[in-house]
C-alpha cells in the first residue's frame, strides 16, 4: 500500500517562531486532511504536544517528524511544512528543522506507523532530494518528489517473495542506524536478540585465558528482520553505507526462506 504525502497537507506558509507554534500550525494544516473531520484542531495539538514531551522528534539534518495516533482512525494523515530558514525543533544536532513531517495515524496500527516514520528517517541520508524539496515551489512537485520514497508494502506470507536478514553487530555506533534501515523495510517482522561475544566465554576456559582479558568489549546484538526480496538490493545497499569503511564489528548474511507464517510485533 502507497502512504504519500496529502497534496491538501503540504505547506510553506507559516509565522511560528517557536516549536510550541509549529505544532499549532501542524494540527490548522492537518485538518485539511478528511480523515481528521472528526477530531478537533485542539485534540491533535493536544496529542502532538504530549508526544513531544516524551521525547523531541527534531532528528538531524534539518528533519523533524511529529506524529501521534487516535483510536477512532482507521487511516494516516501524512503532511509536511517546508521551512528554508528552518525552525528550531530541539533537534538531536540542534540545528533548525527544514522539513517537518507529520504523521496522526490509527492506534491500532503502530507496524505501520513505525514503517512510515522509518521511511521517512531515512530521507535525511539524501542530501540531493532534500536539496530538490527545499527549492521546490509547489504541493504538486513534492508529491511527485516523495511519492516513491515514504510507502509501506503489505504484508505478504508467500515465502518465495521473502528473505530473511541476520545482522551480526558488535560495534555499537552501528546498532541504532541498522535497525533504522530494517524497521522501514521489515513488515513488522524483526527481532533483536542480546548477546555476548565469544571471546567472552572463551576468556574463561584455559585454554585461551591470555587471548582475551577482562576489558574485551561485550556489546553483542543479532538482529533477524524477515524483507520482501525486491527490497533487499537497496537495504544491503543501506546498510553499507553506514558501514563504507569497513569497520569491524558487522556481519551481514541473506537467507532465502522455504516457509513463512505468522506475524509478530515491532
Amino acid at each position: 500500500m502507497l502512504v504519500s504525502l496529502q497534496r491538501e497537507c503540504i505547506s510553506w506558509e507559516t509565522n511560528a517562531i517557536s516549536k510550541d507554534q509549529m505544532l499549532s500550525e501542524i494540527s490548522k494544516l492537518a485538518k485539511k486532511s478528511k480523515q481528521l473531520k472528526n477530531i478537533s484542531q485542539q485534540e491533535i495539538e493536544k496529542k502532538l504536544t504530549e508526544r513531544e514531551m516524551v521525547s523531541s522528534t527534531g532528528m538531524e539534518k534539518g528533519l523533524a517528524i511529529p506524529h501521534c495516533s487516535f483510536d477512532e482512525l482507521e487511516d494516516f494523515t501524512v503532511g509536511l511544512f517546508i521551512i528554508p530558514e528552518g525552525i528550531n525543533f530541539k533537534s538531536i544536532d540542534e540545528k533548525p528543522a527544514k522539513l517537518i513531517f507529520f504523521i496522526i495515524g490509527p492506534t491500532n496500527q503502530r507496524n505501520k506507523h513505525i514503517q512510515i516514520i522509518s521511511s521517512i528517517a531515512k530521507l535525511a541520508g539524501d542530501k540531493a532530494l532534500i536539496s530538490k524539496l527545499l527549492e521546490s515551489k509547489n504541493s504538486e512537485s513534492v508529491y511527485e518528489i516523495l511519492q516513491k520514497d515514504i510507502h509501506v508494502k503489505e504484508t505478504n506470507h508467500d515465502s518465495k517473495k521473502h528473505c530473511q536478514f541476520t545482522i551480526h553487530i558488535q560495534n555499537e555506533n552501528l546498532f541504532t542506524d541498522v535497525l533504522e534501515v530494517l524497521s522501514s523495510s521489515a513488515e513488522g517482522a524483526i527481532s533483536v536478540l542480546e548477546t555476548n561475544t565469544a571471546g567472552y566465554y572463551l576468556h574463561k576456559l584455559p585454554l585461551f585465558a591470555t587471548f582475551w582479558n577482562t576489558s574485551v568489549p561485550n556489546f553483542s546484538r543479532v538482529i533477524f528482520a524477515v524483507i520482501n526480496k525486491n527490497l533487499m538490493n537497496e537495504t544491503l545497499r543501506r546498510i553499507n553505507m553506514l558501514n563504507e569503511d569497513n569497520t569491524p564489528g558487522l556481519l551481514v548474511t541473506v537467507q532465502d526462506i522455504i516457509y513463512l507464517d505468522g506475524a509478530i510485533d515491532f
